[in-house]
């Protein structure tokens, strides 16, 4: 009797520089065409809603694809890899930037699927996606994010497993400086950017956590859904400070500052580019470096996920993109 079991992992709201393969063979191309397909079904869903179509993300999907084989060579579904990484930490260690969001959908049979079967079970998995309803709607949220702007599709299959994961990309900030992966306690970790016409620096907030841990398959497949840690603080652009004339033609000087007092925390420069040093005040354990950028009358928008490892001693610190410094 043939037996096919399907199921989604909860999604939360949160790069290899090489090409997409062209083909190299039966499994590549019919990689390429379900992911075209899979793009395709996608934005058809976010312009039925109103939202602007997505553009594949070669670089996330390349992460996504060896995240999907390693969750079928380790038997694992939803999240997190053995090594207790969730999605923004693996998206950002192997380079990414941006934000990120996170949706997946395993399969497993005691058969193996054929090319049709893999179609049908990516449009069974949007769908299933897509009719959520609330509260429960994590995935159909992801999916609706209209502030996503590229997505990344991951897919492997072997014998019957398949694993599908989808990166849905925030990509608002020209990154200057990128920050480090690795860094040590006394060490500065320093990002600089400008965000994309149109939106400038909010915020900038830090998460700590401590340092992930190895999971068993068991708790790897337990953890159903993620999200970036309670630990935060907030960091915001420094005010201006400048001069005006009274009527007698003295000078006093203006300091603006936020309702709490600050004066602000970072620079940011008249062409909006900014400067952040990370603080690692809190100790050894995993930084994650959220930008916010916004529009004029428009909420902001989380534009990175980039965590960084913090060990009280390191050798190296590797940097987006490849080498030391």
């Amino acid at each position: 009797m043939k037996r096919l079991l399907f199921s989604l992992v909860a999604a939360s709201a949160v790069l290899l520089a090489s090409p997409l393969a062209q083909g190299e063979g039966p499994v590549d191309e019919t990689r390429i065409t379900l992911r075209h397909e899979f793009l395709r079904i996608i934005n058809r869903d976010r312009t039925e809603n109103g939202l602007r179509p997505l553009e594949l993300d070669p670089e996330s999907s390349i992460i996504a694809d060896n995240y999907c084989r390693e969750q079928i060579r380790n038997r694992t579904s939803g999240h997190f890899t053995l090594d207790g990484l969730p999605p923004y930490m693996r998206y950002s260690f192997a380079g990414g930037n941006d934000g990120v969001g996170e949706n997946a959908a395993a399969w497993s049979a005691n058969y193996r699927f054929s090319d049709r079967a893999l179609y049908e079970m990516i449009v069974r998995s949007e769908q299933a996606m897509m009719r959520e309803t609330a509260p429960l709607d994590g995935h159909r949220r992801t999916i609706l994010d209209p502030n996503a702007t590229h997505v990344g599709i991951g897919l492997a299959w072997e014998g019957g497993e398949f694993r599908i994961t989808q990166e849905f990309v925030r990509r608002y900030v020209n990154w200057k400086w990128p920050l480090p992966r690795v860094a040590a306690l006394t060490e500065r970790a320093t990002a600089a950017g400008t965000p994309v016409n149109g939106y400038h620096v909010e915020a900038i907030s830090v998460y700590h956590e401590p340092l992930p841990r190895p999971m068993t398959v068991a708790e790897a497949n337990l953890r159903n859904s993620y999200n970036l840690p309670g630990n935060r603080r907030d960091y915001l652009p420094q005010l201006r400070r400048y001069y005006e004339r009274r009527s007698d033609g003295s000078l006093y000087e203006i300091k603006e500052e936020y309702v709490d007092g600050r004066r602000g925390d970072f620079t940011v420069a008249t062409d909006k580019s900014f400067a952040f040093d990370v603080p690692f005040s809190a100790g050894p354990g995993v930084y994650t470096v959220v930008v916010w950028v916004r529009r004029d009358g428009a909420p902001p928008i989380p534009a990175s996920n980039i965590s960084i490892r913090v060990d009280p001693a390191r050798a190296d610190t590797y940097y987006a993109g490849g080498g030391t410094k």
